[in-house]
């Protein structure tokens, strides 16, 4: 043998022994590896943790291992919280599935109950004259159209019943012009018809209402003279109401002319009646920056009292979204994230990004799959214990 070869096979026999020194031997499958424990907890109080075996301070029961890893998957148990066996019944954890379901959102909104502003009117003279009867001239009278109101004693309005008394009597071309003028005075057909046969010591005119409504302001008295277009009354037609609400900027998107709303009052406990919203103001006020929006409510036994607080609950649309109950979401400053069920006794905590809210329920955005379950009740007890476990977790710490 050549002295290169021997050289050879003396440095292969020198590198497969250094390599051995190195190259760690086959492990047996066979062998199960022993988890490291990173504490002791209690099972009824988890806040309750040991470095060694022992009892609950609180309650007396045994103190259980917690294991490095959990019980069915590695993890580095950063976003992890393990909870011993039996322990989420015990603190009566509950879980609920991600699914689109209908995000049921109500508008709670209050206001005033007023008169309808179209059917607002006044009452005016027609024609100069003293007032020597008043039928009516309080606040809350009622009238109805050609009711009358009033008589008045009016020099112009009997000139203007001679003339026309005369213009028939001769069938003169001015009886026309002559009708005209006694209903610019305000009298009616019938009234100008019985003119011929009005007595001669007949003074007086009745003034009829040209409205229907309740007074809600009187401007004469009895004996007072008038002259024309003098106010008489204000009238308004409460048998039609406006429940009136302000709609802040952030509620707009959610009203629409045509959705219903509940009105209730203080003035009839107990009893709601249903409206629709009819008028959605175009302008924001730049100081409460919300907008009137209107409802009309009908009210043709004016149980609805004028100028009266309500209160209504708007029925806005139900769309299905991907939604959890809110009470599942937890808060980290102005983060929201979830726990989310891993195995009946490991829960990940996952951030997870919020759309539109509802009365009990918030829209995913992200983060969250439809499915996966999530911890609903006992979340806050869980994010407290994720808290305590994060020391024990950073500082790695080993527990025989």
């Amino acid at each position: 043998m050549k002295p290169a070869d021997i050289a050879l096979i003396l440095l292969a026999a020198l590198a497969g022994w250094q390599a051995s020194r190195w190259w760690p031997a086959a492990v047996d499958s066979s062998v199960k590896m022993e988890r490291r424990i990173l504490c002791y907890q209690s099972p009824m109080h988890p806040w309750v943790k040991a470095d060694k075996p022992g009892q609950c301070t609180i309650c007396g029961m045994p103190l259980v291992p917690i294991y490095e890893g959990g019980a069915d998957f590695d993890h580095s148990a950063e976003d992890i919280v393990m909870m011993p066996k039996g322990t989420p019944n015990v603190l009566g954890v509950q879980t609920v599935e991600v699914k689109k379901q209908p995000l049921v959102r109500t508008l709670r909104v209050s206001g005033m109950i007023g008169e309808d502003e179209s059917r607002h009117g006044i009452i005016s003279a027609t024609v100069e004259g003293r007032l020597d009867g008043l039928a009516m001239s309080g606040e809350g009278d009622k009238m109805t159209r050609r009711q009358p109101i009033a008589t008045i004693f009016s020099r112009p309005l009997l000139a203007a019943a001679e003339d026309y008394k005369l213009a028939l009597a001769q069938g003169s071309p001015d009886l026309e012009k002559s009708k005209r003028r006694l209903m610019q005075y305000g009298l009616v057909w019938e009234q100008i018809a019985a003119i011929p046969t009005r007595q001669a010591d007949d003074l007086y005119f009745g003034m009829l209402a040209p409205l229907t409504g309740t007074i809600v302001k009187s401007y004469v008295s009895e004996g007072q003279y008038v002259k024309e277009g003098d106010r008489l009354f204000e009238i308004a037609d409460f048998t039609k109401m406006w429940f009136m609400f302000n709609a802040y900027e952030q509620d707009l998107p959610l009203i629409q002319v045509g959705q219903i709303v509940t009105v209730s009052t203080p003035s009839l406990p107990g009893q709601t009646v249903k409206a629709r919203v009819a008028f959605i103001s175009p302008n924001l006020d730049e100081t409460t920056r919300s907008a009137k929006v209107r409802v009309v409510l009908e009210n043709p036994d004016r149980r609805f009292k004028n100028k009266t607080f309500a209160e209504g609950v708007v029925e806005l649309e139900a769309q299905e979204v991907v939604a959890i109950p809110r009470t599942s979401v937890l808060w980290s400053g102005t983060k929201p994230h979830v726990y989310v069920e891993r195995t009946p006794n490991a829960y990940e905590r996952r951030d997870i990004t919020l759309g539109r809210s509802g009365d009990t329920l918030w829209e995913i955005k992200e983060g969250l799959k439809d499915g996966e379950r999530i911890v609903m009740m006992g979340n806050m007890l869980m994010d407290g214990q994720a808290q305590i476990d994060a020391p024990i977790m950073d500082s790695g710490m080993a527990v025989k």
